[in-house]
């Protein structure tokens, strides 16, 4: 959840974030992703020594590819600026 984690520190230092909307949505969906991916990975690991503990593989990929598609796989600081100069 890095993407969260620097988000909610960028706007715990700095207040709200000026994005344009499209940008706020972006940043919005890339949160909730990681909250998805986050939980199949939990849910995952509760199915350790299962037969389930694989299906959850397929999932896992998609969302990470929805994820890449919406950062393109910048680390938080350069996707951010990335994102406020889209909001100009």
């Amino acid at each position: 959840m890095k993407y969260t984690k620097y988000f909610g520190l960028m706007t715990k230092e700095q207040g709200r974030l000026n994005l344009a909307t499209p940008q706020f949505q972006r940043l919005m969906n890339i949160v909730h992703l990681e909250g998805v991916l986050f939980g199949l990975h939990k849910a995952k690991e509760a199915n350790k020594d299962t037969q389930a503990y694989h299906k959850y593989d397929i999932l896992i990929l998609n969302e990470n590819t929805k994820l890449t598609e919406l950062t393109g796989n910048l680390p938080p600081e350069l996707l951010l600026k990335e994102m406020a100069q889209f909001s100009d």
